[in-house]
This record gives structure tokens, sequence and C-alpha cells, in this order.
């Protein structure tokens, strides 16, 4: 316990002297118009029955800042800044326990310590946006799923239902993560059929979580929106002049808008429902891959494998893609070397880990290639970083190794 103790204050003491010695980063148009909006409206009383609530993202952050407005005064911005660098300490002591079950206890000190200096995520503590509150609702999950494996309890896999139904409603891109959980839980079954009624467990949990902002929604809307309505990544990820914001985007998009009209694809009315308004956005994206697709097979092959590795470096705004590479450079290459070390060591808890990271990957490649949606997966690369700078320096320094030992005593 002294030891988790100290991986939080550390991670803590970190945050906070960030946030005391940098400039408060500018809030977005994002931040703005879907969580801040979005909580002022809830505190205000309008609440959930209002239609012009924000759908295109999943409602749980601005109700936590709705719920600091109410609790603490002001507008939620400077609690909500306190507690994701209470909730990111504490991601780094979730992933020490987890690395510890996956690999050891020399490995889950080591990531905790990447993780507590890690500039990316103490920086995301710093602004108003999902990443913080996601990542540490990602990584309770994972816990969850590990105990619920080894112990084969009930209430483990209860709790790992509602902490991703949670982290759903934070971020929907773990909407679909049941289906890769029902192949996991498949390949690592046990003899007979009780995984079956495990894994029914979960399901069950995971849709109580997320069923009420469904039927809100239904209600509401009169749309069936089950987490979010935001095809507009899809659109934005179709071409180059989109990847970044600016005057480029806006003429893209305008562009594309007029390409699919003259192939019947139509814009709906100004009143329509935000869902057919998804809908059109997502099939202008399509219609766009298919139109490349037929004209020049080779130039979207090659913009699909850009698009890849974007997703390691780059940012909507596209400054400082340089200083975001350089930064994660040594990360990315011990995260490799770990990987292959633990393919060879034929480790399944650490090939289930490195799915949950290809989802995101799939997920982020296929839609928009930003670096910033992959800070949820970093702290399991950064156990795989982990793992590969313990072997180099069993190899080379085997002294490190032992005082990394005794720090655990």
């Amino acid at each position: 316990m002294k030891l988790y103790s100290w991986i939080f204050l550390v991670s803590f003491i970190f945050r906070v002297t960030t946030l005391l010695i940098l400039p408060e980063p500018q809030v977005s148009y994002n931040a703005q118009f879907a969580y801040i909006k979005g909580a002022q409206m809830l505190v205000e009383g309008q609440g959930f029955a209002d239609p012009t609530f924000p759908v295109y993202t999943p409602p749980l952050y601005s109700l936590v800042i709705a719920s600091l407005a109410f609790l603490f005064g002001g507008d939620g911005t400077v609690a909500i800044k306190i507690v994701q660098i209470v909730l990111d300490s504490a991601t780094a002591v979730l992933l020490c326990l987890i690395a510890r079950e996956i690999f050891d206890s020399s490995v889950g000190l080591l990531s905790a310590a990447i993780w507590a200096v890690y500039p990316f995520t103490i920086y995301s503590t710093l602004y108003v946006g999902t990443e913080v509150l996601f990542t540490f609702l990602l990584a309770v999950w994972v816990w969850f799923t590990i105990w619920a494996i080894k112990s084969a309890r009930w209430e483990y896999y209860c709790a790992a239902g509602v902490s991703l139904g949670l982290a759903t409603l934070t971020r929907g891109t773990t909407q679909f993560m049941p289906l890769v959980l029902l192949a996991l839980m498949f390949a690592f079954r046990e003899r007979g059929f009780a995984w079956i009624r495990m894994y029914a467990l979960t399901m069950v949990a995971f849709a109580l979580i997320i069923l009420p902002w469904g039927i809100r929604n239904y209600i509401v809307l009169k749309e069936f929106i089950p987490v979010g309505a935001n095809s507009s990544v899809i659109l934005y990820g179709a071409s180059e002049p989109m990847l970044t914001i600016g005057e480029g985007r806006a003429k893209e998009v305008a562009r594309l808008y007029e390409e699919a009209k003259t192939r019947g694809i139509v814009p709906p009315p100004e009143d329509h429902p935000p869902a057919e308004r998804d809908r059109y956005l997502g099939k202008v994206a399509i219609d766009h891959y298919q139109t490349r697709l037929r004209n020049d097979p080779a130039d979207l092959s090659m913009y699909v494998v850009k698009k890849f590795f974007r997703l390691w470096y780059s940012t909507e705004s596209g400054n400082n893609h340089g200083a975001t590479f350089a930064i994660n450079f040594g990360l990315y290459i011990l995260a490799g070397i770990g990987i292959m070390l633990s393919w060879k060591q034929g480790n399944r808890k650490a090939f289930a880990m490195l799915v949950l990271v290809g989802y995101f990957v799939f997920i982020h490649w296929m839609t928009l290639p930003l670096f910033r949606y992959m800070i949820p997966v970093m702290p399991y690369l950064s156990i795989f970083a982990a793992m590969g700078m313990l072997s180099i320096a069993n190899r080379k320094w085997p002294q490190i190794s032992q005082k990394i030992a005794l720090l655990q005593k």
C-alpha cells in the first residue's frame, strides 16, 4: 500500500506543478459546444429533456462537469481539472496493478513511473476533454476484467460491465468492445460453458448503464441513438485536407457535399434530427472513399497507409507533429521490443492487452487519425515499454533491475 501511495503522490505532484506553471490551454470549440454547453444546460435545469442537448458525444463528461459546477460553483472547468489530476494519478496506480498481473511487479513499478512523467497525459489533465476520465474508466474496466477471469466471480464480471458502460458514456469508442470481449472470452475459456454466463452478466451490466441514454434519445429526439451521433469523424478522415482544422477542411467538406449531390446524396432539411444528419455525413464519406477506389486505388492505398502513421503523432491543429513523434519515439521502440518478447513468451494476458490497443488503432485509423485519440491506450503501450526497458536493463545493467526489485520491498 505504501508503494501505491508513493506512485499516486509523485503523479499528483507532477500534474499539480504543471497546472500551476503552464498557461491555461485554450478551450476548444468541441469542449465549449459539447461539454461545457451541455453542463450549463443541466445546471440551469433544462436537462436531458431539451432536444438541443449535444448528442454527437455521450453525456457522462458533461454530467460530471455539471455536478462539479453545482457543488463548487462556477462553470465547473476548474473543478474538472482538479478531478482529472486525481483520476490520472489514480490511473498510474491502476497501471501498476494491471502490469503486475500481466507480467511482474518490476514491470508494474516501471510502467507506473513512465505514466507518472508522461508529458501528454500530464497535459491532458489541464484542458476540458474526455481523455483523462475515459482513460481512467478504461483502466478500471481492464482491472476488473483481469480479476473477473482470475477469480471467476460474478461480482467482478458485473463490475467490469458497469465500468465499460461508464467508459462508453464518456466516449463512444468502446461501444463495439463487447464484440471483441466475446472473442477474447471464447479464446480464454476453460472447459464447460460457464464463460457464456459470465459474459452475459457483463453485457447485462453494460447494457443497463448505456440503455437510459438510448431511451432518452428515442423519447426526446424520436431517433435511435444508443451512444452518440458522430459520423463527422468518418467524413473528416476521408481525405487529407480535412485531417486538420482550417479553411482547407471547410472547402473540402463543401466540395464533397457537391460531389455527393451529383450522385443523389442530398443533405437533410434544416430541421433535421441529429441521427439523420449523422447518416448523411456517413454516406458522403463512404461515397468519397468509393470514388477514390474507382478512380485511383493506388492513391487511396497510400492515403490509408499515411493515415495509419499519422495516428501516432498528428494533431487536429496540424502543429507540433515533429515534437509529438520525437517525444514518443523512444516509447514506441521500447513498446515494440516488449511486444515481441511477450509474443515469444506466449503471454496470453499480454496478447489480450495488445488486442485492446489494436482495437483503438483500427477504430481511429478508419476514422480520424489523431494522436490524442490514442492516449487512452498509451498506458498499455507503457506496460510493453517497461517490459522492453527491463529486458534491455537485465542484459546490459543487471544491477538496475535489482534496485527496482528492492524498491518494492
